[in-house]
């Protein structure tokens, strides 16, 4: 959750370049949090409108099925079975406080996009969203 943000802007950045294609390899994973989830649609969604091989997950089968099939993210996200070839240096991302606004808005937005796809963790992601979203605006009006 505190690099998602940071990860977010990274691969918008990156796929800003034309004709760049951006995998993100989640082969060494054995769980992604939902916020991570939400960034990875959030980012599937901006890429395919122009072009849907521009971006992809790369996780060997048994993996994809252990790491999506619950929200059945394997149906939505294109999921290349070999990793991808590593271009440039390894980059750190910056782990964001998790007291940001920024951070809390990220979250919030990121689970409005896994509530948007339905399926039976709808009604949870919605009601995270929704308590994220009241909690900002509190926190704006008591300024």
């Amino acid at each position: 959750m505190r690099e998602s943000r940071a990860a977010a802007e990274f691969a918008a950045r990156s796929l800003d370049a034309a004709g760049t294609t951006l995998v993100v390899d989640v082969s060494a994973c054995d769980y992604l949090d939902s916020t991570f989830l939400g960034c990875l649609v959030e980012l599937h969604r901006k890429v395919v409108k122009q072009d849907r091989t521009r971006f992809g997950v790369h996780a060997p089968p048994d993996k994809a099925q252990k790491l999506f099939a619950a929200t059945r993210l394997d149906a939505v996200l294109r999921i290349v079975n070999e990793p991808p070839q590593v271009i440039g240096e390894m980059v750190t991302l910056p782990a964001a406080d998790p007291a940001s606004p920024d951070l809390m808005r990220h979250v919030m937005e990121c689970h409005r996009r896994l509530a948007e796809l339905g399926g039976p963790q709808q009604a949870a992601f919605a009601a995270i969203a929704d308590n994220l979203e009241r909690e900002l605006e509190s926190k704006r009006g008591s300024r």
